[in-house]
Formats: C-alpha cells, sequence, structure tokens
C-alpha cells in the first residue's frame, strides 16, 4: 500500500511538472512581443535589432533541437529538462536587466532551455505515461497555449503602468516553481535504462520522420507568417486596425481547444491519415479564402485556426505514438523541431519578401498554399500506424 501511495504521489509531481514545462516553454517569447514598442524606445534600438530578438529564440529552436535527444542521453532526460529551466529562468532574469547586451544574452539562454523543453517532454511522456499519451499530450500543449496567450494579456498593462523589465519578468515565477518541481526528478536515472537499440535509432532515415518532419514545418511555417503579416494583409484590404487585431486573436483562440482534444481522439484512432488530410484540406480552404475572397476574411483565419489546432495536437502526439521508446520519441521531437523552426524563421522572411517584390499578396498566400497542398497529400501519411523503428528494418 504504501508503495503504491508513493507511486501515485511521484506520478502526481511528474503531472505537475509536466504542465509547468508547458507554462514555461510559450510564455516567455508571447510575453516579450507586446513589450517590444517599450523596449525599442528605452534602448533606442533599430528595426533590424528589434527583429533579432523575435528572431533568435527561433533560430535557437532550430539548432538546439539537433543536440538535445544526444545531450539527454549523456545526463538523463530528467537532469536534462532541469538544466534547461534553469537556463530559461536565468534567461528571463538576464533580460530584464535594462542593457542591449543583457537582453540578447538572455534572449538566447530562454532560447536554448525551451529548445530543450520542447523537444524532451515528449520523450519524457512517452517513458513515464505510455497508455496515457493522448490526454497528457492534450494537457500538455493546452498548458502551453494558454499561459502563452495569458502572458500577453498580462504583459500589455504592466508595460504600461510600470515599465518592460518588471512586465517581462514576471514568468519567471511560474519557471522557478517549475525549478522546484522538477527537482525531484534529479534522482531518477532515466539515461541508465535507455536500450543501445534506442540509441542507435537513425530517425533521420525514416520516411515516417520526413513526413511528421513535413506536417511540424509546414504547420510552423504557415502560422508564423500569418501571425507576422496578416494585420497588414487586412489592413491593405480595408480592414480597420481595432478589427485587424481581433482576426488575429481569434487564429490564436480557435488553436486552444483543439491542441487539448485532439491528442485524446487521435490516440484512440486506429490510424490517423484521415484526420491528418482534414487538417490539411482545412489549411488549403483557409489560404484560397484569404487569397480569393478577402472580404470573408474571418472564415479564412477559422478555418486556419482549427487547422493549426489539429496540426499543434496532431504533430505532438505523433512523437509519442511513431516511436517505440521515450528516447526515440524524443530523437523524432528534436529532427521535427529543427527544421520545423527553421521553417517558422524563414518563412515569414520569404513571404515579405515575395510581397514587396511582385507588390501582391498571391504570390505571398502561394507558398503558404503549396505547403498546405504538401500536408494534406504527403504529411497525411504521418497518421499511419506504424513506428519509426518499424520503418527501419531491414
Amino acid at each position: 500500500m504504501n508503495n503504491i501511495n508513493r507511486n501515485n504521489k511521484q506520478s502526481w509531481i511528474l503531472f505537475i511538472g509536466i504542465l509547468l514545462i508547458g507554462a514555461t516553454l510559450r510564455a516567455p517569447i508571447t510575453s516579450v512581443g507586446i513589450a517590444l514598442p517599450s523596449i525599442k524606445e528605452t534602448l533606442s534600438l533599430s528595426n533590424t535589432s528589434v527583429s533579432l530578438i523575435t528572431i533568435i529564440p527561433l533560430l535557437s529552436f532550430a539548432v538546439i533541437s539537433l543536440f538535445a535527444a544526444k545531450i539527454s542521453n549523456r545526463f538523463g532526460i530528467g537532469r536534462t529538462v532541469f538544466g534547461a529551466l534553469i537556463f530559461i529562468f536565468l534567461g528571463i532574469m538576464l533580460r530584464a536587466i535594462t542593457g542591449i547586451s543583457w537582453l540578447y544574452l538572455g534572449t538566447v539562454l530562454i532560447g536554448v532551455g525551451i529548445a530543450f523543453g520542447n523537444v524532451l517532454t515528449p520523450g519524457i511522456i512517452k517513458m513515464n505515461f505510455p497508455l496515457r499519451i493522448g490526454i497528457m499530450t492534450g494537457y500538455y500543449t493546452v498548458v502551453m497555449n494558454i499561459f502563452g496567450s495569458l502572458s500577453s494579456y498580462i504583459t500589455a498593462p504592466l508595460v504600461k503602468q510600470y515599465n518592460y523589465s518588471i512586465a517581462i519578468s514576471l514568468i519567471g515565477v511560474i519557471t522557478l516553481l517549475g525549478i522546484i518541481v522538477w527537482s525531484f526528478q534529479l534522482k531518477k536515472h532515466d539515461h541508465v535504462n535507455s536500450s543501445q537499440t534506442s540509441t542507435n535509432i537513425n530517425v533521420w532515415k525514416s520516411p515516417l520522420s520526413w513526413q511528421i518532419t513535413l506536417l511540424m514545418g509546414g504547420q510552423s511555417m504557415i502560422f508564423y507568417s500569418l501571425i507576422n503579416w496578416l494585420p497588414e494583409f487586412l489592413l491593405s484590404n480595408g480592414t480597420p486596425i481595432n478589427e485587424a487585431g481581433i482576426y488575429l486573436s481569434i487564429l490564436q483562440l480557435a488553436i486552444i481547444p483543439l491542441t487539448f482534444v485532439t491528442p485524446i481522439f487521435a490516440e484512440k484512432m486506429n490510424n490517423q491519415v484521415v484526420i491528418t488530410f482534414v487538417t490539411g484540406l482545412l489549411f488549403v480552404l483557409g489560404i484560397l479564402t484569404l487569397m480569393l475572397q478577402p472580404g470573408w476574411a474571418f472564415v479564412g483565419i477559422i478555418l486556419i485556426g482549427i487547422a493549426s489546432g489539429l496540426a499543434f495536437g496532431l504533430v505532438n502526439t505523433f512523437f509519442g505514438l511513431r516511436a517505440e521508446s521515450g528516447h526515440t520519441a524524443a530523437k523524432l521531437s528534436g529532427m521535427s523541431q529543427s527544421v520545423g523552426y527553421l521553417f517558422a524563421a524563414i518563412g515569414p522572411l520569404f513571404f515579405g519578401i515575395l510581397h514587396d517584390v511582385t507588390q501582391s499578396w498571391n504570390a505571398s498566400f502561394s507558398i503558404l498554399l503549396i505547403t498546405s497542398l504538401l500536408i494534406m497529400l504527403v504529411g497525411s501519411q504521418a497518421g499511419r500506424n506504424k513506428t519509426i523503428e518499424q520503418t527501419l528494418q531491414k
């Protein structure tokens, strides 16, 4: 009985720890966006310098994701995540110190820490909750998105009433709680239990890995391109600025409920080919609506928001479902997120360049349309009921 109670207590502590990781993986980035005008004015930054603040985390995700699984194999997933949370906390504190150097150093540390958390959390869920991947992924992703949205909402009045340093440092309280809770996982020698087979798996050689990566990268590029350019597109088509802001909020809010329910339903399906195909189809219909009928932008944004929620929920579920071990799940997550966030970093750049060169939004949206078609036709094959290990068997 004592062992049962002890196991239940440990499971609850781990569950809370996973939720706190989710709460920390978006908020430090989304909170700074609303504070950028204040940061720019206080530090006398150029537009290029301000742009670097938004690009650095995405590039950090792309680079660090390549090495996160390998580092966790050496030190253990629990210890590596603990270290990642410390990196995020230090980054938040340093970023709040007034000064350009502190701002950039803090942003880099935050990006590195979040990259480790992004990659390793699906592996933690796979290892510790193998029969509850869907529900655990649902809790994790919905907390991530809720805190990401709340941080923007809370930061705005704090910047106005106090200053940007105080506003963007408060999220450090949640990170500190995560460090405290996660310290209970340090006694777990999870790296010792990894099998030689899972350690030697090369996910880059699996076609299934690339299909999941396409889904991750495609949805990232579409989402971040619209986050950056949707307001200007709407304004150029006569939408009032207040209404454009509402549309942008709707795009993000539509994602939240679907990131919770999608993993739960997806796990119960024999395969997820149809739902992934529908996800790509919704992207296609939403983008075509924006291209051909800008006056129906509200409809297009709702369709894209639904598709984004489905895609984000599916890809995080696939990290667990398509791997036979937590270490393979972490490797798959690292590969997909490295490529995915590289797309997220360069997608908005090319979107803007094409618009400047052609003086037309259709050329820019064509990139997103092609990406959506690839998700629908190729990415949907990630829904097949196979694992990475099976695809690599000779």
